[in-house]
């Protein structure tokens, strides 16, 4: 993510008339997580803002149950820890006056707003968790699992005055892990540690305004309840199931086709391509070439865990080719992504492995590609996605915010003017944090003059289903996006999810997920 966040700095520079904004933080306790601290240590080092630690507070972290400290215990050791260790906060922040005068004041831990109140400019500010940012850190994506909740919310709210409701600054939702505490927290967390240094940036860019504009919080009269050993003992059970399932059956990516007609969530009207079972089939894009189709997939043999990109034909009596291999790395492969540019035909297949956005150019269809420029550097971009308006490249992507591994909550853009860059970042990157709906799902296409963006479902699981977006406005310093269409195959079918979509000329090509028995 250097590259990425490198482009961002560039693009989002202080402005050198702005002063930078100061910012005091308040704690309930002198240790605290390691993802909070480090957080706050990255807004310290940009050049908009200046961080102070005014308070460190003399509490301690509550400490777990002995229930939950065992079950903890465990669950990291079965699905690694979160960046929850305690840090000694002025180890990582300078000391500053408790008679600075300051434009935000960061709230850690059980620090009352009502005693901050007046102490800075722009309010408090603190991080949040749940869908209505009732939640402290210490129930950071907790409840979720506990309670099997599709989504793990978390923010960054500001409260202006003690009697005036919260407004929230910044809003994610991310899929829930519903497996282990430990991991879904890690990636909430990760995230997280990223809304500090955003909210920030966008308040010195834009100037006051940019708070009258937050949408208010409707809070809860009263706390979130902590889960207890019940809730505890559903994650076991649930761990229990989701063992058994794996035993008996595969869990399998396949291709399908229609020509003509609309696609249906329940393939009604399609043809299924289905591969051995010691693999799956997925992400495929289609061209067409003299009456005849030829489909582009990621290939994942199970044994390898590394994908490459395959390629069949297909003609509308339904008759195919064998798969044939066509592109293929040292990394993983995916999503390869075809369009045609002053008479070549190019593919940008996934990448992220290898930190790159690589444009191939077809040498000899349609087996024969020779990687021609790497657009992107040192990035973590997954399923890039171009489109061309007049003269300016539209690149849509998702990447991972900070170190975190969700890959399916943030949507990045980019954009230049010739294909092969500069490519610049959209000012507003991430310009959407939701896995509802955030990755892209195949190529952009018009209808009627509208543009429209398919992006994937990637809640309550990974690829659940599609969402149509008609694009409102798409220019470098604003996009806006509305759902038109979503697509999710109902339980009656035997799918779990829809992936990816793409058309050539009549055909209709996607794929989906489903069970099939071991024996």
């Amino acid at each position: 993510m250097a590259a990425l966040a490198n482009h961002n700095a560039l693009a989002l520079a202080a402005s050198p008339e702005r002063k930078k904004l100061r910012v005091g933080v308040y704690a309930a306790s002198p240790l605290q997580p390691r993802w909070a601290v480090e957080a706050l240590a990255k807004l310290a080092a940009s050049d908009f803002a200046e961080v102070r630690l005014i308070d460190a507070g003399r509490g301690l972290p509550a400490a777990p149950t002995l229930a939950w400290k065992l079950y903890g215990a465990l669950d990291r050791r079965l699905f690694g820890a979160a960046p929850t260790d305690p840090v000694a906060l002025g180890e990582h922040l300078p000391q500053g006056s408790p008679d600075a005068e300051l434009d935000i004041a960061f709230a850690l831990g059980a620090v009352e707003d009502a005693r901050l109140e007046g102490k800075a400019r722009y309010g408090v500010w603190r991080f949040c968790f749940g869908s209505d940012g009732a939640q402290g850190e210490a129930l950071a994506g907790l409840p979720e699992v506990a309670r099997a909740e599709p989504l793990s919310a978390s923010g960054l709210k500001v409260r202006l005055a003690a009697d005036r409701p919260a407004r929230m600054a910044y809003q994610s939702w991310s899929r829930t892990y519903p497996f282990s505490v430990a991991r879904n927290r890690d990636q909430l967390l990760r995230k997280t540690a990223e809304f500090a240094y955003r909210a920030v940036r966008d308040l010195h860019r834009t100037g006051e305004g940019w708070l009258a504009r937050l949408r208010e919080v409707k809070e809860p009269a009263a706390a979130p309840r902590a889960p207890g050993l019940l809730d505890m003992s559903r994650i076991v059970a649930r761990i229990a199931h989701r063992g058994v399932e794996r035993a008996l059956n595969i869990e399998q990516w396949f291709l399908a086709y229609r020509f003509g007609g609309a696609l249906s969530p329940t393939l009604e009207g399609f043809t299924r391509i289905m591969p051995p079972k010691d693999r799956e089939w997925a992400d495929p894009f289609v061209v067409e070439r003299s009456g005849r189709y030829y489909i582009f997939f990621e290939e994942l043999p199970y044994a390898s865990g590394k994908a490459h990109i395959s390629m069949l034909e297909l003609d509308r009596a339904g008759r195919m080719s064998a798969p044939a291999r066509v592109l293929e790395a040292d990394y993983h492969l995916s999503y390869p992504y075809l369009f045609e540019h002053d008479g070549q035909l190019y593919m940008l297949p996934e990448s992220a492995k290898n930190r790159r956005v690589e444009l191939y150019r077809c040498v000899d269809f349609p087996l024969q590609w020779r990687r021609e420029y790497v657009l992107l550097d040192d990035v973590r971009l997954v399923d890039a996605t171009l489109h061309r308006v007049g003269e300016r490249w539209w690149m849509f992507a998702n990447s991972a915010a900070g170190e975190s591994r969700m890959f399916d909550d943030e949507l990045h853009i980019f954009h230049a003017e010739r294909l092969t860059g500069e490519w610049k970042p959209h000012a507003k990157n991430p310009v959407k944090s939701d896995a509802r709906s955030s990755r892209p799902a195949g190529a952009l296409f018009t209808r009627n003059g509208v543009l429209y963006r398919p992006a994937q479902v990637c809640v309550p699981r990974y690829g659940a289903g599609l969402a149509i977006h008609r694009v409102l406005k798409l220019t470098p310093e604003e996009y806006a996006e509305r759902q038109i269409e979503r697509l999710l195959p109902p339980r009656s079918s035997g799918l779990f999810g829809l992936h990816t979509m793409n058309r050539a000329g009549d055909l209709i090509v996607v794929d989906a997920f489903a069970r099939r028995r071991r024996i």
